[in-house]
């Protein structure tokens, strides 16, 4: 299993390396890439997750995709739990930040709960595991957007918006899970000349989300990312530290192994693109979080087949 997924992740890494190219070589700009992140979340993503469900009702299924919503409860709770505790607020007793108080505590806590679980979870996931594997990583998905909108915005703002957050959590990926959910439950299984068309959209999703990561990366001076050592703290924090908690966890729970291995794949994704959207909108720094989510995404071509294949060790999967 690890082999497979480092050789997934090589595969990906190679089209991400392409993105930056089309960056520095201007075939990719700004716009361009905005444009082409709206078209993985607004269609892409949104396809794969409803396809997922066009399959033959099966109970176990149905068991295993409620185990997964509560799956995803239990690893939100668990990280911002440990985020709560390794950067504290205002940052004067977590490490590293003894001697002067921390200003950015709040995109440092965001980026260390918050993972790149779309744009590379889903391809990682839909490659070793296929339509299963996504059918369950929807309700990591589902989870993940209703604390995003909530959890996450009360951390960057310190207060809650209600007319926001509803609008907000009627996101494309929600309706898509929704849409899916009604589907499969009413077994309502698409021609299949509809199903081949829209799997069609949804294999752009592997080459687009790298292709949009790569040239995000392409736009951020990695010289800037080199010396700062916080950086790399909340880094593994995202990427070990929480990942290995799970597996402590996990590895008590008598559960599907494909279930497990998802949410916890899901959970050990570099920091998702969304915090620096955040960042700026709230007007934190989104450069600092630009930096993270560059770092995390170079070290997880390491990190994950090491968490996978330290959860093989322990007999998970």
């Amino acid at each position: 299993m690890t082999g497979i997924v480092f050789q997934k992740i090589t595969v990906m890494f190679l089209i991400l390396a392409a993105g930056i190219l089309c960056c520095r070589w201007k075939l990719i700009d700004e716009e361009g890439n905005r444009k082409l992140s709206n078209l993985l979340l607004l269609l892409v993503n949104p396809v794969v997750i409803f396809v997922s469900y066009q399959m033959e009702y099966d109970s176990r299924l149905i068991r295993n995709l409620i185990l997964a919503f509560l799956l995803g409860l239990l690893c939100f709770a668990l990280q911002i739990a440990v985020c709560s505790l390794l950067i504290p607020a205002g940052g004067k007793s977590g490490l590293l930040t003894r001697k002067k108080e921390n200003k950015n505590y709040q995109i440092e806590r965001l980026c260390a709960v918050y993972s790149n679980c779309g744009f590379i979870g889903i391809p990682l996931i839909n490659s070793l595991f296929g339509r299963e594997g996504v059918f369950y990583l929807t309700g990591y998905l589902t989870i993940f957007y209703l604390f995003l909108w909530t959890h996450g915005v009360i951390l960057m703002t310190g207060k809650a918006d209600r007319r926001t957050t509803i609008k907000n959590l009627c996101s494309p990926a929600i309706i898509g899970v929704l849409l899916g959910v009604f589907c499969f439950a009413f077994q309502i299984l698409l021609p299949d000349t509809v199903v081949e068309a829209l799997s069609s959209i949804g294999s752009m999703n592997t080459p687009l989300a790298m292709l949009v990561a790569g040239a995000a990366l392409g736009q951020t001076s990695l010289r800037s990312c080199v010396g700062n050592a916080r950086i790399y703290y909340v880094s593994m924090i995202r990427l070990l530290i929480i990942p290995f908690c799970l597996i402590l966890l996990f590895q008590f729970l008598p559960l599907s192994p494909v279930l497990l291995l998802t949410t916890l794949i899901a959970a050990s994704c570099p920091v998702g693109a969304c915090c620096t959207m955040f960042a700026l909108t709230y007007g934190k720094d989104g450069a600092y979080a630009s930096q993270i989510f560059t770092v995390t995404t170079l070290l997880c071509i390491v990190t994950i087949p090491f968490v996978v294949a330290a959860a093989g060790i322990v007999g998970i999967g």
